[in-house]
């Protein structure tokens, strides 16, 4: 941890475990009554296998201004940590360091008293937060007027819909200056109209030098609004970093992606056979694609390339009979899991002659990808009644690296700025 005093969180070896209930049902009507008595009398004793551990020596640190983007699968640990650190639950061990008021944003139904109107929860959350009525009245009617609810700010909240109830209690935990404000899933709940407004205020917040800890499913926000990321895994802290480290490892995480995955693109071999390699659901109805291998304009094996240079992709296959009108696909897919490109053979005019045993060669000149890191997924197919009907298919057959380098000039594309790059010529026509 580091010694720097300029902070506004700091977590140190935070732990939080939960009691298993009836561990013994199992073992009868002895066992049930073990484990009530070992619930109610603690003295008994308890082994590790009767707690469940939500978090477990998490560290880290988060800036002033800094917007720090908390990711992981469903239960990884991401909500207790944000109910300890909003003072709604207490650690097993470690501490939690908060410098100044904090603000938060939980799941739907932590925050309001179900009873009272939206405007006398939002007195009762500015009192919490140690404002007095006058300055809470002072930013009343810029509250109601973001939450966009005005016609049922003297309504009880318990008869607002999840959406209203979102809108309202963002609208006091962000605009009741809060020096730290915790958002759970904010992005989850709410139309279009109100997600913008939502994040232009979050990044006004951070520009106020205030403090924002952001879990959300909602990838893309994530990546355009948080600076830096952390990702908790089984309780645990997995890495925290620049906000595309952080994503890139999730998303491979998420998608159960290899161990290889980890390992640095550059010092994998460019050459992968696919015979042992998975189909979609598992196993391939048939075996045809057996490797695939990419090489640069030198015709050198490689993974890792510049925008604007060419690209050699060669693919092994095998078939039990000739295929009539048969095609390969490649299609390349970020590390959000999207399709940025997709090339068929069938946008070459020739007609490929495809035997019985080959390889196969796609040149892509001028490649316009971004900086990023790619997987590749291969199809092969056959042109059935005007239909494309696949016969192979292998989910990330291999993946390559893309730096943008100087394709677009020294500006370049900053973060977030599409997935293509696109040249252009400008020229002033009248002053």
């Amino acid at each position: 941890m580091s010694n720097n005093n300029s902070f506004s969180v700091r977590v140190e070896g935070l732990s939080k475990r939960y009691v298993v209930p009836h561990r013994d049902e199992a073992q009868g009507t002895l066992g049930r009554v073990a484990a009530h008595m070992r619930e109610f009398f603690p003295f008994m004793g308890r082994d590790e296998s009767d707690y469940f551990w939500s978090l477990r020596d998490v560290s880290f640190e988060v800036k002033p201004g800094e917007i720090l983007g908390i990711l992981g699968r469903n239960g990884s640990g991401k909500s207790t940590l944000l109910k300890i650190l909003s003072g709604v639950t207490q650690p097993t061990a470690g501490r939690a360091t908060m410098r100044g008021r904090v603000g938060s944003l939980l799941e739907v139904g932590t925050g309001f008293h179900p009873d009272l109107t939206g405007r006398e929860n939002v007195f009762m959350s500015g009192v919490l937060l140690g404002l007095s009525r006058k300055e809470i009245a002072s930013k009343f009617d810029e509250i109601v007027d973001f939450s966009g609810i005005e016609q049922f700010i003297d309504v009880p909240v318990k008869r607002y819909s999840s959406g209203m109830y979102v809108r309202l209690a963002y609208a006091v935990a962000s605009l009741l200056q809060s020096d730290i404000l915790i958002l759970d899933e904010v992005m989850a709940v709410g139309d279009a109209a109100f997600l913008e407004k939502s994040q232009k205020n979050i990044e006004k917040i951070a520009n106020d030098g205030r403090t924002i800890l952001f879990v959300s499913h909602n990838i893309h926000a994530v990546r355009s609004l948080c600076h830096s990321g952390l990702l908790l895994s089984k309780g645990q802290k997995v890495m925290q970093g620049e906000i595309e480290d952080v994503v890139s490892c999730y998303m491979r995480q998420l998608h159960g992606l290899g161990e290889q995955r980890h390992s640095d693109i550059s010092d994998r071999t460019p050459f992968v056979s696919l015979v042992q390699a998975e189909g979609w659901e598992g196993q391939r109805p048939c075996t045809i694609l057996q490797w695939i291998e990419t090489f640069d304009s030198d015709g050198t094996p490689s993974r890792t390339f510049e925008t604007g240079d060419t690209m050699f992709i060669r693919i092994g296959y095998e078939v039990n009979q000739k295929i009539e009108a048969g095609y390969f696909t490649i299609f390349f897919i970020d590390d959000l899991g999207d399709r940025v490109q997709v090339i068929y053979s069938l946008h070459d005019d020739k007609e490929l002659e495809i035997g019985t045993r080959g390889v196969i060669e796609c040149r892509i000149d001028d490649l316009r990808l971004v900086s990023g890191e790619y997987s590749l997924t291969l199809d092969f197919g056959q042109i059935i009644d005007g239909h494309l009907k696949f016969l192979d298919c292998v989910p990330d057959a291999t993946q390559v690296r893309i730096a943008l380098g100087n394709y677009l000039g020294k500006l370049g594309l900053r973060q977030n700025q599409g997935a293509l790059a696109q040249r252009s010529q400008w020229r002033l026509l009248s002053d």
